[in-house]
């Protein structure tokens, strides 16, 4: 079995500076250090919105920060506030991952600079290439933006459209002779922990690493809750077990002007 440690949505900024009242990235040394107090995770998948200040520097700085609580493989993805172009030259690691019998593969579903997702033939074309190159008997798909809708308007609108297209699509695509390989979606960019199914993929989101969006709100809600973060489950029979887990000692007061 395998353990991944599923991160989103940290929102880095300028060293020394703070989005909405919250150091994100003390929140994201608090996450850290308890996850890798618990466990010693086997590989970390960070699903976008990495920063809210797209820049080499802050992108580098969130690599560092990983890395100096675990030097487990770690597999990068944007988010609606990155910008792919400077994640590359900052050399962030965004290659596919192999944990045993498991392709850990990346869909964008991002737009630089919009918020809401978009997943065009390039990106599909994209995600084949993975699954051609992926030799493993079971196959996770992480991405940004979510597959289901998730009772929020505000950002319902913004979510993955023909979703359960999609997933029969890749579905289909994940097939190794002949045989389905697709066992799981994570998502992050709800800031709120999802649990769902999607064409009969089960499909999870992540908590983001500092604030949290209120969950079933109707227009943009910030609430208190505490930064958090997902531990993931891979089994030799292809089964995904999550867990949510909070930083309660990292308290949010959120500044919204």
């Amino acid at each position: 079995m395998s353990t991944i440690l599923h991160l989103s949505d940290c929102h880095l900024v300028q060293h020394g500076d703070r989005l909405l009242g919250v150091d994100t990235q003390a929140s994201l040394e608090a996450v850290l250090t308890q996850a890798v107090g618990e466990k010693k995770p086997d590989a970390v998948i960070a699903s976008g919105d990495l920063a809210h200040d797209p820049s080499t520097d802050v992108y580098r700085r969130f690599v560092d920060t990983v890395r100096a609580a675990t030097d487990a493989p770690l597999m990068c993805l944007p988010g609606n506030h990155d910008r792919l172009p400077v994640m590359q030259s900052a050399r962030m690691p965004l290659a596919p991952l192999t944990l045993g019998g498991w392709d850990i593969l990346w869909l964008d579903s991002h737009v630089d600079d919009q918020p809401q997702s978009r997943i065009d033939e390039n990106d599909r074309s994209a995600i084949e290439g993975q699954f051609r190159q992926a030799a493993g008997a079971h196959c996770l798909i992480a991405t940004h933006h979510p597959p289901v809708a998730v009772q929020c308007p505000w950002l319902d609108k913004d979510r993955i459209q023909n979703p359960e297209e999609l997933l029969d699509w890749l579905r289909e695509g994940s097939k190794l002779n002949g045989v389905e390989r697709l066992r799981a979606v994570v998502f992050g960019h709800t800031h709120q922990v999802i649990d769902d199914v999607c064409s009969r993929i089960p499909v999870f989101g992540a908590p983001s690493t500092c604030f949290q969006f209120t969950p079933a709100s109707a227009a943009f809600s910030i609430d208190e809750s505490a930064p958090g973060y997902r531990w993931l489950t891979l089994a030799e029979n292809g089964v995904v077990g999550s867990e949510e887990r909070r930083v309660d000692t990292f308290p949010i007061h959120v500044q919204l002007k």
